[in-house]
């Protein structure tokens, strides 16, 4: 557990909730693009397992997308760290 002032405690949380509204916002875009844009792009004419692209890649893409997202935020941005506050005890 790292040990930070109560100023970088903010600064960190803050770093992590940006983070995961860039992740949030990804995850829109390849459910969007995955969705809306191969239905206009190829309509129902392309399939994956008998069942439409847009469907697959919309639906299965997003998920998989923010499975990948959280385990390279965990690993990269999330910090642990008491939410105590050590300043009042001492």
């Amino acid at each position: 557990m790292k040990k930070l002032t109560y100023k970088e405690k903010f600064i960190q949380m803050n770093k992590e909730a940006k983070a995961t509204w860039i992740l949030a916002a990804i995850c829109f875009l390849v459910w969007l693009a995955g969705g809306f844009g191969v239905y206009g792009l190829v309509g129902n004419s392309w399939t994956i397992c008998k069942m439409p692209a847009w469907f697959v890649l919309g639906s299965f893409g997003s998920w998989i997308t923010a499975i990948i997202g959280v385990v390279i935020l965990t690993k990269k941005v999330f910090v642990d760290f008491d939410l105590e506050d050590d300043e009042e005890e001492e």
